[in-house]
């Protein structure tokens, strides 16, 4: 973090009071649930892809496993409209990788074959009910566990895991220019990190990309556990330093919750690191939330999530938020799903 120096921006508007409330929806379709899912809306759909569990628990030996199903979901939500198993599947086994959604479809960027990390880039869309797929030029180099967002036409794609550890790059394409490949853009000065927060805030003088959080490499203590926060300024093209975060979030996700803040859900902090083994499934993922206000660099409680998890797919809306899936306790999922809404007071 050195040579970066904290900066007062403006928000779009005065921050106002905001009550977060939940409803618990229909569970994923796969009883073991799963974490780290492509997930977006496409097509009048929710569609959730891929993503990875343990089908035989791995307190007991069992392997995690990767897949390539999809599921879908029609909006507006309701009892009568049943998650379903598209007949499209994946092309391999997929998880754990960046998404977001784009005008074009959702974005699938990299990820975990099972056996190594990804380069492969591709969209999913939704059409008359049936899923289509899109090539997209593959990424830089081979990563799982990275996080992406989308601001306009550009996709953005933060940190992850290579085949030789954590990464500190930062990549941006361009969906609107045809044959355009992935630019390497400044990365933030501070360590290579997977599983860090990635979203954008919008404030009277622009959108930012708030990164936080995150993990080095390996974690050997909580003190590895990252919390500094930086912003960068797609049109000056430079990174700030935001205020340092109450707690790691590896894994976790985030919402843009209007005024210039953000609101963060679940990911690991590494409490009880030495104790987790001893532990076992007493061990529990956070579920306090916290808001972070960009203009005034200030992060405030939120209340909790009904459970806290690292790896769910969070997918916008508009207007509400799905929440669906991730891992609460190290090696179990969940098939939970839940909406969250937030009314601005």
């Amino acid at each position: 973090m050195a040579g970066l120096t904290p900066v007062v921006m403006s928000a779009e508007q005065p921050a106002k009071s905001v009550r977060l409330e939940w409803t618990q929806r229909e569970d994923l379709p796969d009883a073991v649930g799963r974490k780290g899912m492509f997930g977006g809306v496409s097509g009048g759909y929710v569609l959730l892809a891929g993503g990875s569990n343990f089908p035989t628990a791995q307190r007991a030996g069992g392997k995690k496993t990767f897949h390539r199903d999809v599921f879908l979901r029609e909006l507006p939500l309701a009892t009568e409209r049943p998650w379903r198993v598209a007949e499209y599947r994946l092309p391999v086994t997929l998880g754990e990788g960046a998404t977001v959604t784009t005008k074009g479809g959702i974005a699938c960027l990299g990820g975990h074959d099972g056996n190594a990390p990804v380069a492969t880039a591709f969209l999913l869309s939704v059409e008359r009910g049936e899923v289509r797929r899109q090539e997209l030029p593959e990424l830089p180099q081979a990563v799982t566990n990275g996080t992406a967002t989308a601001l306009g036409g550009m996709v953005y794609v933060a940190g992850g895991e290579g085949n030789a550890g954590a990464l500190g790059t930062f990549w941006r394409l361009d969906l609107d220019k045809a044959g355009a490949r992935w630019e390497k853009l400044p990365a933030w000065p501070g360590k290579p990190r997977f599983g860090c927060i990635l979203n954008v805030v919008t404030l009277t003088d622009g959108p930012r990309i708030v990164l936080a959080g995150g993990l080095p490499g390996p974690a050997k203590s909580m003190a590895d556990y990252l919390r500094d926060v930086v912003v960068f300024d797609p049109k000056a093209g430079t990174w700030t330093a935001g205020a340092t975060m109450p707690r790691g979030a590896v894994l976790g996700s985030s919402v843009a919750l209007g005024g210039g803040r953000l609101l963060v859900l679940g990911g690991s902090d590494g409490h009880d690191f030495e104790r987790m083994k001893e532990l076992g499934e007493r061990y529990r993922i956070p579920s306090d939330l916290m808001v972070y206000d960009v203009a005034a660099a200030r992060w405030s409680p939120a209340g909790t999530m009904p459970l806290g998890v690292v790896g769910a797919t969070v997918v916008d809306l508009g207007g509400s938020w799905l929440v669906a899936g991730g891992e609460y306790t190290p090696g179990v999922r969940t098939p939970r799903v839940d909406e969250l809404k937030a009314v601005t007071r």
